[in-house]
Order: structure tokens, then C-alpha cells, then sequence
């Protein structure tokens, strides 16, 4: 998926913007932690509504891909910004794919787990396998590298310009 170079630029644009909120804000990274396990664990349940794997019931097809993508880096801005606060160290990750075989819906089940057992047990390993899900749906999904980047310095801006605006 991303590399070094790509994932470095995600990391700090995120440390800026978590810089940016915690002084506008007035609150710290350990007063938030606990909130934004919840508002990835939301972030990702939007992602996979848009998806749609799971709907059995339903002949509709998942949206549109940039909708898709849009809800993705919603996570991403939140996985990325919880593993600056508890300084995980990036430079030691390296993707590891998930099995084709397995369907979607257990994959998103297995990211969701794996998010719970990083709150819980909050390692190096436990993050880079919640990556190694997160990074696999990406494939999944058909998402690119550039789909990634493009749409997570889209809306990076766009959060900046919230904070400036008082959102």
C-alpha cells in the first residue's frame, strides 16, 4: 500500500492538524484518546454502510467510489492521528496483505476487533495489524496509492479550514 515517503506525509500532516485542534480546542491528546477510538470505530462503520458487503438484504450496489474513498479517510485521519499520540513507531511497518479469500465482511469485522484490541492492548503489532486490515479493504476496494493521498490531502484541507471556521 502506501509507502515510507507517502505514509510519512500523511503522519505529519495529521500531527499538524491534531496540533491545530488540541490548541484551538484547548484539550490534549490523553483528554481525547478514548473519543477518537470512538469516532474511528464510527468512521469505520460509515465506511462499510457506503460499502455495502454486508447487505445482504439489499440488490443496491456500494456507492459511488469517491464516497467510498471520502469515508476512508475519515478512518485514516484517525487511525493515523491516534498512533502519533501514542508514538508508534511507522518506520518498523511494513504491509502485510490479507488473504483474497476471505470476504469483506469478515475483513471489517477483523478491523473492527482489531481496533478494540489496540484501545485495549496499545503495541506496536497490535497497530500494524489494525493497518494490515485497514490497508487490505483499501485493496480491496480498488483504492490506489494516489486515491489515497489525493483524497486525504483533500480532506485535510477542508479540516484545517472546519478548525479556522470554528466548526
Amino acid at each position: 500500500m502506501l509507502n515510507q515517503e507517502q505514509l510519512t506525509t500523511i503522519i505529519n500532516l495529521q500531527r499538524e492538524l491534531d496540533n491545530k485542534i488540541i490548541t484551538t480546542r484547548s484539550v490534549s491528546e490523553s483528554s481525547t484518546l478514548t473519543a477518537r477510538f470512538l469516532a474511528l470505530l464510527v468512521e469505520l462503520a460509515e465506511f462499510a454502510n457506503e460499502q455495502r458487503c454486508f447487505k445482504y438484504w439489499s440488490s443496491k450496489p456500494s456507492s459511488a467510489k469517491n464516497v467510498m474513498l471520502e469515508e476512508y479517510i475519515d478512518g485514516l485521519h484517525f487511525i493515523i492521528s491516534i498512533a502519533n499520540s501514542l508514538n508508534i513507531n511507522f518506520k518498523k511497518y511494513h504491509f502485510i496483505e490479507q488473504d483474497n479469500e476471505v470476504e469483506l465482511t469478515l475483513l471489517f469485522i477483523s478491523l473492527f476487533a482489531s481496533v478494540t484490541t489496540f484501545f485495549t492492548s496499545k503495541t506496536n503489532e497490535n497497530f500494524y495489524q489494525l493497518l494490515n486490515f485497514y490497508f487490505s479493504i483499501a485493496k480491496r476496494c480498488e483504492f490506489t496509492n494516489n486515491d489515497i493521498i489525493s483524497s486525504y490531502l483533500t480532506k485535510n484541507k477542508i479540516n484545517h479550514l472546519r478548525q479556522s471556521q470554528n466548526y
